[in-house]
């Protein structure tokens, strides 16, 4: 077993740099970096090819130094040990990690080159519009992955794709799944239509039902902010308006939940 002497420790400046990127979204805009959590998602990072600067492993865990100082050599990635305690310190997430690791932040791509890869396919693209909350975020993106989508655009002024929650809540999809970026919500909206891909505004209520709505081929699933939904100026620029059809009295769904039957209506029409 390693006695831990050569570790690093909370004082280090890699793992202050950890830190840093682990709680400031102005230090992973500066530093061009994110953090990855758990041995399992920088498993995932490395097989999709995600470009990690350097991976960290508690160096009381003799069975994961020895796997990820193989992986770290096939992947030509850093690898480090830290004293005992440190990641738990230093990192967000509730539950000690032994594994964390520091990565590039390069996965968004191209607007055009999503819209062409769901013309091309024939799937959807799920649309975030203002999504301001980190675990509903991961959780579309996993949604979305799993249901097969072309792809998610983040637009308008939502929250953080290397946020720490976002990464974990997103259970490895973020690293495998097309994802791009807009602020301009309208004008993505009209390049969207001029591409020949119609978008789909999530209401509330107002909209054609799910189940009949035209959410089947190359369109955009629109979702809105977690507390105030889409304003009446995006369902506008929209070329319709869906609604789940429910049966109960809950007025409405998470966005989360919503995006996910949608996406998932969007795939039985492929199957059938």
């Amino acid at each position: 077993m390693n006695d831990g002497s050569e570790a690093l420790g909370a004082s280090n400046p890699k793992i202050k740099q950890l830190r840093r990127l682990s709680g400031r979204r102005s230090a992973r805009v500066a530093d061009g970096a994110f953090v990855i959590e758990g041995p399992v998602l920088v498993r995932e990072a490395l097989a999709a090819g995600v470009r990690v600067q350097r991976i960290f492993v508690d160096a009381a865990h003799d069975a994961l130094r020895e796997e990820f100082a193989e992986l770290g050599s096939l992947h030509a990635v850093e690898v480090a040990e830290v004293q005992t305690g440190v990641l738990g310190s230093v990192l967000s997430a509730v539950s000690p990690q032994p594994v964390c690791a520091v990565a590039d932040t390069t996965l968004v791509r191209h607007a055009a080159d999503l819209w062409a890869l769901a013309l091309e396919t024939g799937r959807p693209l799920m649309v975030l519009v203002d999504v301001s909350d980190p675990g509903n975020a991961g959780t579309l993106l996993r949604a979305a992955e799993s249901s097969g989508c072309a792809g998610v655009i983040l637009a308008g002024k939502g929250v953080d794709l290397y946020n720490p929650k976002v990464v974990r809540s997103s259970a490895g999809s973020m690293f495998r799944l097309p994802i791009a970026a807009d602020p301009d919500t309208h004008g993505l909206l009209g390049r969207l239509r001029s591409a020949g891909i119609a978008s789909q505004a999530a209401v509330a209520r107002g909209g054609l039902g799910h189940l009949d709505a035209p959410l089947g081929g190359p369109t955009a699933i629109v979702l809105g902010n977690e507390a105030h939904g889409l304003d009446d100026e995006t369902i506008a620029a929209c070329d319709g308006a869906v609604t789940i059809t429910m049966d109960g009295a809950t007025e409405s769904l998470n966005v989360a939940m919503a995006g996910t039957v949608l996406a998932f209506e969007a795939l039985r029409r492929r199957l059938v």
